[in-house]
């Protein structure tokens, strides 16, 4: 079996990891994603993709964000007829998200789209999760991994050239909830490989401090809106706006702000009487909410549970059963539908007995949509409140936001977010950064606990067979460098139960390990070592 990194290698974006095995007849991608910036002359920003896209027999792929899914269609139209195998929600909100992306492509259409044969093996009646499937001579084993709703990190298995049982573990992208801290609201905690022989690991906050305890408590990110929504009060009562992405961004905030509305005085009326209301205005988002809807009641998990929804849900609400959640969160998904400003968010914004709003809208990185004209409307009112609320690159209209929060912007250059230019002089809106407080990309202890974590789904997992080599991918250089430092320091001094690592590699754009080789060169020593020791 051979490993070639195509994309995601150098950088955040554009996930996509060939396995070839000629010997057993299997050629697969895990994830075909787009990249997030576009040079001029380069279809998607991509790359050509160095293979037949004809000859592969199947995709697995991790979840629904572009950077993972996004070239699917461009396969399928290169030639690809084979399976995608992947959970029911990653199938539902592809499609909706590449249907979507199919309106304003240079490189697919919708019936590109509409042609993928998308195969969702969570509703196949022998899928168990960290259990593995025989599929086309390997075996396959799906992990939750809390990053959206659907994602999952999977395990794929087979016999080296020498008979020997090997296997390679795809991270896909790594959330932040785990069995023991649940604490961003929707998703049960991930789960993670037991023992491997290899490990393809994303690296995107690799780089960055672990986040304080503050940032990992579902209580304390309430309070922390409480206590902003207070502060928009205090200067006026303006409107409340923030960025989000159409996949889980857009539902995390939806419940954590209902939340605060019906459990603190945020969402009493003001002095003046007026209510404060929350609007959803991202189409696409509301098409997805559907999905949530549907899934997070879907009871796929053992003796019926619901098999994503996060087990800390009702608890943390005062309801007394997943019954009484169901129905709760049932009549909280209708109501994105029908909470819309007349006239429109943006008018909204402009009169002052609606304009305490609490406005989500896309894109989540300020690069088009909505989110751009709001905030260009509002950023010199000194009433209103801008909250970034995830991560995007130092490139995107979000990520040059955050630097001039940071003070990392040039002083009287204009911020460019989308087509608009910013005169940051007249920026007068209260810029709030709650990054750490959402951000679906795990931090560096998260990747370690993915990396170093001895358990899978609360039952301990055999000993590792023999020390795994680990793969940094979908990280910008210096990030891998940082996870790439921090793994081999604690792999020098593990703590108890931790899995062995053998090396930490940086691969880089198209560059092919053999995987089987080390068992090869053994067998190839072998002779030679009982000749030495008189066998």
């Amino acid at each position: 079996m051979q490993v070639t990194f195509i994309g995601g290698a150098d950088g955040v974006t554009g996930s996509c990891t060939l396995l070839t095995d000629d010997r057993i007849g299997v050629r697969a991608l895990v994830d075909c994603g787009a990249y997030a910036e576009r040079p001029a002359g380069v279809p998607d920003g991509a790359p050509r993709l160095p293979f037949d896209a004809r000859l592969l027999d199947f995709v697995v792929l991790t979840h629904a964000h572009r950077d993972h899914c996004g070239r699917l269609p461009q396969l399928h139209r290169a030639g690809f007829r084979g399976p995608v195998y992947c959970t029911d929600a990653t199938a539902w909100m592809t499609r909706l998200a590449l249907m979507d992306a199919a309106k304003f492509s240079r490189e697919y259409n919708a019936s590109d789209v509409e042609l993928i044969d998308f195969q969702a093996v969570d509703h196949w009646s022998d899928f168990v999760f960290d259990a593995p499937l025989r599929l086309h001579g390997v075996s396959i084993t799906f992990h939750r991994s809390a990053h959206i709703l659907g994602a999952v990190s999977a395990t794929i298995g087979w016999r080296s050239r020498v008979g020997v049982a090997r296997s390679i573990a795809f991270s896909g992208d790594i959330g932040g909830n785990t069995p023991d801290n649940p604490y961003q609201s929707l998703l049960a905690g991930q789960t993670v490989p037991g023992s491997v022989d290899y490990m393809v690991v994303e690296s995107t906050r690799g780089a960055e401090p672990a986040r304080g305890p503050e940032y990992k408590s579902f209580d304390a990110r309430i309070t922390a809106w409480a206590d902003l929504l207070a502060d928009s009060d205090a200067r006026g009562g303006g409107p409340v706006i923030a960025p989000c992405f159409a996949i889980h961004r857009a539902q995390e905030l939806w419940f954590d702000l209902d939340t605060v509305l019906r459990t603190t005085h945020a969402g009493a009326p003001d002095a003046s009487g007026r209510p404060r209301w929350l609007s959803l205005d991202a189409p696409l988002a509301t098409r997805m909410t559907e999905v949530y809807a549907a899934t997070l009641a879907d009871r796929l998990g053992p003796a019926g549970a619901p098999a994503y929804r996060n087990p800390a849900m009702a608890a943390r609400l005062g309801l007394s059963s997943e019954a009484a959640l169901d129905t709760y969160l049932a009549q909280l998904w209708l109501r994105v539908a029908d909470n819309k400003a007349p006239g429109g968010t943006l008018r909204a914004m402009q009169d002052d007995t609606l304009s305490r709003v609490i406005a989500l809208a896309g894109s989540g990185m300020c690069e088009g949509g909505r989110i751009v004209d709001f905030i260009a409307d509002q950023i010199t009112n000194p009433a209103a409140t801008i909250v970034l609320c995830g991560y995007a690159p130092p490139t995107t209209g979000a990520g040059r936001l955050r630097a001039w929060l940071n003070g990392e912007w040039p002083e009287g250059m204009a911020l460019p977010l989308g087509d608009v230019r910013l005169d940051t002089s007249r920026i007068r809106a209260r810029v709030v950064d709650f990054g750490d407080y959402y951000s679906g990309h795990g931090d560096v202890e998260a990747l370690a606990r993915f990396v170093f974590a001895a358990d899978t789904h609360g039952m301990a997992a055999p000993p590792p067979r023999v020390p795994a080599t680990v793969f940094l991918n979908h990280g910008e250089p210096e990030s891998r460098t940082a996870l790439a430092e921090h793994l081999r320091e604690r792999s020098e001094a593990p703590k108890a139960g931790d899995r062995a690592l053998a090396r930490v590699i940086l691969p880089t754009h198209g560059q092919r390990f053999d995987l089987d080789s080390p068992d090869q060169r053994r067998e190839r020593e072998a002779p030679r070592r009982r000749r030495l020791s008189g066998a």
